[in-house]
């Protein structure tokens, strides 16, 4: 179906927070399909966006992208493509914002960078892009999540020989916000679904408040073994000392999402625990790889 403010595109719709967003507006039965740059070749290798009505656009050409959202009524806006670095991100976002002005778009929603081990220019490149979608009044919602969740089994659990280490940038007794991606994605199509209580807002999104000690705590008992806490220095990572300061109301975010999941509930319902359970299976080979490529994107982040 159609809202009554038209067709609802989705960039970033191959990345983890774009696909639940897409997910999760169908979901809600409305209509709602990709966007992608052109010189994303993710859109040329999965069979789910062959659907007709996925668009492409040049995402730094304001007139590109403009065509492609013609009779659009709102759009999900996430500079996540693996293969840009901050500058071609700032000029893509800077060029979806005129585009979304020009076409005169009644809603958009995006997802600033905004988690306390996100890089310092990933954040300023956000920032920019806010403020021009603000300069040129576009009627927008910022979404700014904390940590994901996911980044627990994916780069900070590892095993080296046969123990199994929790490694973070953070202070072993620093109170991390965390978030699962899934509810991100719902958060946005909520957003987008009911344009008139969130247009103009920035939500700091946070589903929990775990230390790097609780999470070691937590996998110990899941996993069956011993998770030993070891803080790292990861190069490029910009890491928010601050990260204890309250600036997520939770309680508030889930009165308005009630499914939002708690950290327990992410390892319990949320699939989490089976993650971790792949993530304590891995080779120290194939857990050093992982940590290789990481630094590398990271690198080039920066």
């Amino acid at each position: 179906m159609t809202t009554g403010s038209g067709t609802i595109y989705v960039v970033g719709a191959a990345g983890h927070q774009g696909r639940a967003a897409l997910d999760h507006l169908r979901a809600r039965g409305l209509e709602a399909h990709a966007l992608f740059d052109e010189r994303d070749a993710r859109q040329m290798r999965d069979p789910r966006w062959a659907d007709p009505a996925t668009r492409i656009a040049r995402l730094d050409d304001p007139a590109s992208v403009g065509r492609a959202l013609h009779g659009a009524g709102a759009l999900f806006l996430a500079l996540e493509q693996p293969e840009t670095g901050p500058a071609e991100r700032l000029r893509q976002g800077k060029a979806v914002a005129e585009a979304a002005a020009r076409a005169g778009l009644g809603h958009l929603v995006f997802v600033a960078a905004g988690g306390s081990d996100h890089h310092q220019l990933s954040c300023d490149v956000s920032s920019e892009v806010e403020r021009r979608l603000r300069k040129l009044e576009v009627p927008t919602t910022v979404l700014r999540p904390a940590t994901f969740m996911e980044e627990i089994p994916r780069y900070w659990l590892s095993r080296f020989g046969r123990e199994l280490t929790l490694s973070t940038p953070f202070v072993a007794g620093n109170h991390l916000p965390l978030v699962a991606l899934d509810d991100v994605g719902a958060l946005a199509a909520l957003a987008l679904a009911r344009p008139g209580e969130l247009t103009g807002r920035t939500l700091a999104v946070a589903g929990d408040t775990r230390t790097p000690l609780q999470v070691a705590a937590r996998l110990t008992t899941g996993l069956g073994e011993p998770v030993r806490y070891a803080e790292v220095q990861v190069e490029g990572v910009f890491v928010n000392q601050e990260a204890t300061t309250p600036v997520h109301d939770i309680g508030w975010l889930r009165s308005l999402y009630p499914r939002l999941h708690t950290f327990n509930g992410w390892l319990e319902e949320g699939g989490g625990l089976e993650l971790c359970r792949r993530a304590a299976g891995r080779s120290t080979a194939r857990s050093a790889e992982s940590a290789g490529r990481r630094q590398s994107t990271r690198t080039r982040a920066k």
